[in-house]
């Protein structure tokens, strides 16, 4: 985007596609390769080394060319002030490469030690946590500030007042959550960045659909939907971002909030967690050509009312020696109950990992999965951020600009749709 509207950051772009394709093939090779053990590596076979040249050859060639044609990547602009939607975007950068840095960082440092002669250790969770997680909070932020900021420059005065309204959401819904929900100082910063990016998007969306609907009179909705198809660079980037904030709703609930108890239930014995009351009936055994299946059945109640009865499924494979599960789960928008049958006993017992997880929901939401029952917001927006719609007419030639086609970006914008409502809006960082 930066590249299209002020011919910068084309380093920036170039070096990023280079190093999400290595961190790619890198992923494949410590997954596939061996170099750590993994059960879906391809064990004592040499696709190790073949993976390994592959990934040398998709990371050098192409910094190779980077390095030979640096001279024709060379920004057609500078970056004129740190308080503009070209600084936003390069900070974003520089935390996006520092998230990836960190990541990787955990991956190898381990290999580096045993390949060393050193213990062999390994890189937990909470590492990545108190590295991560911080920079993650800085990149919402600076997701929900980047909209606002205008190109080239902005002044302190314009900037207050873009940010008094997502700056009072967040500030309403972080003594909503500390009255009622939750101290925990992290819990209410990350809960806050999120009611700041999703209500500056919120607002941005009504401007846009009441400025469409005053020069159109278009019904509301209809103008809602007409300004997303017709702004797609633009409107495809906030469901990104709204993505980005359902995804930081996920990890904040299921990482701060999440509690998970082992329990051993004989049949008609019940366990209480977290306002749940979970009830384990019988369980029945089914015996297919490869494999033994017990088949639990429970009933989840909360406040003595039936929610539903469900399912918890624990296939033993003789052949192989392994077993499998698939887990009774309950779903909602506020929290899921998972119950992960782990160990079946001569005398009917069964023990369950129980799990319950708020706010775990919203990730799903966000996900680019398969499965039809959730969302793929990201997905979502990022196709339709890349596939503008253009008219078939000319814009005006700038004087010092070659002539270009005029995109439904420019010209369905709030500006060009009302330009004496005032009713104007940047696109998303």
């Amino acid at each position: 985007m930066v590249q299209k509207r002020r011919g910068m950051f084309r380093m920036w772009n170039i070096v990023l596609i280079n190093v999400a394709f290595g961190l790619a093939l890198y992923g494949m090779f410590m997954n596939r390769g061996g170099p750590v053990p993994s059960v879906h590596s391809f064990g004592a076979s040499n696709l190790g080394w073949v993976f390994l040249l592959f990934l040398a050859v998709g990371v050098i060639v192409p910094f190779v060319v980077f390095f030979w044609r640096y001279h024709l990547l060379k920004s057609a602009q500078n970056l004129d002030s740190m308080l503009s939607r070209e600084a936003a975007f390069l900070v974003n950068n520089i935390l996006l490469l520092g998230i990836a840095f960190v990541t990787l960082w955990g991956t190898v440092y381990p290999l580096f030690a045993r390949l060393g002669g050193g213990e062999e250790i390994t890189i937990a969770r909470p590492f990545y946590d108190q590295v991560n997680g911080p920079l993650m909070l800085v990149l919402v932020l600076l997701m929900g500030v980047g909209p606002l900021l205008p190109w080239r420059r902005a002044n302190w005065a314009s900037l207050r007042r873009a940010l008094l309204f997502p700056a009072s959401a967040a500030a309403i819904i972080t003594v909503f959550l500390a009255a009622l929900v939750t101290r925990q100082p992290f819990a209410l910063i990350g809960f806050g960045l999120c009611a700041f990016v999703s209500s500056g998007i919120l607002l941005e969306w009504w401007r846009g659909m009441r400025a469409r609907h005053r020069t159109s009179g278009e019904i509301y909705p209809l103008a809602l939907l007409r300004l997303i198809a017709g702004n797609r660079p633009r409107y495809g980037g906030y469901i990104v971002h709204l993505a980005v904030v359902m995804v930081a709703l996920g990890v904040l609930g299921g990482s701060l909030f999440d509690l998970q108890r082992d329990v051993v239930l004989a049949p008609g014995d019940s366990y209480a967690i977290a306002g749940y009351e979970l009830r384990y009936l019988e369980t029945s055994q089914a015996i297919k050509s490869d494999r033994t299946e017990y088949i639990s059945t429970l009933e989840l109640y909360r406040d003595g009312a039936l929610l539903e009865e469900m399912q918890a499924r624990r296939s033993f494979y003789p052949s192989f020696n392994m077993a499998s599960t698939l887990a009774a789960i309950r779903s909602t928008p506020v929290e899921d109950f998972y119950a992960v049958p782990s160990e079946n006993l001569p005398d009917g017992s069964v023990g369950f990992r129980i799990l319950v997880n708020p706010l775990i929901w919203w990730m799903w939401v966000s996900r680019s999965g398969n499965d039809p029952r959730h969302g793929g917001s990201v997905v979502a927006g990022r196709a339709r951020e890349q596939n503008p719609q253009r008219l078939r007419e000319k814009a005006p030639q700038r004087l010092g600009e070659p002539a270009s086609v005029l995109t439904m970006s420019d010209a369905d914008s709030p500006a060009a749709v009302a330009p004496n409502s005032g009713e104007t809006g940047p696109t998303p960082a």
